[in-house]
């Protein structure tokens, strides 16, 4: 009998750690869940529309300034076979860009983005004509992925654009 108490026991105290345990675990589970706030779909793609058809109008209109202007103040910008850009350095090269053509046309083709809601990650491919001050025009294609983030007073902006070409321009790259 003595032996058959000491298992029930031992059964017992057992069953009771086992089940302090799963509370405990459940407990940690459900406070270390991440919160997830649900994104306005429509708004945040509106918002990237806004910034993409900022980017493209501001490029054919040969404003480096305000391309310059939809970057974040740390927004960087890596374009191919050159240095990283800050926001100022973004403005530089357009305006030099700029100074060589009469015209340029952009146009963009977004394939996707993912979001959390504060930040959005997009890509696709664009296409470019450019046409230099008394030169004929010249197409490039190419690939781009753009990081944009909602500040906190609900704007968003650019804070990580890179680019590259499948299609140079010519010339595009030689020394």
């Amino acid at each position: 009998m003595k032996r058959y108490r000491k298992s029930l026991f031992g059964l017992a105290a057992l069953v009771l750690v086992a089940a302090c345990a799963q509370q405990e675990t459940a407990e940690v589970k459900e406070d270390a869940a991440p919160k997830v706030e649900k994104v306005d779909r429509a708004a945040l793609e509106a918002a990237i529309d806004g910034i993409e058809t900022g980017y493209v109008a501001a490029y054919n209109a040969g404003d480096a300034a305000g391309i310059a202007a939809l970057f974040a103040n740390d927004g960087v910008q890596s374009p191919p076979l050159m240095p990283q850009l800050d926001k100022a350095g973004v403005e530089a090269m357009y305006t030099a860009q700029f100074e060589g053509m009469e015209a340029q046309q952009l146009e963009v083709m977004r394939e996707g983005y993912v979001t959390d809601g504060k930040q959005a990650v997009s890509w696709g491919g664009f296409r470019v004509v450019m046409t230099p001050t008394g030169g004929e025009p010249v197409e490039a294609t190419g690939r781009y992925g753009v990081v944009n983030r909602q500040d906190p007073d609900g704007t968003w902006k650019i804070v990580g654009h890179m680019f590259n070409y499948e299609v140079p321009p010519p010339g595009f790259g030689e020394m």
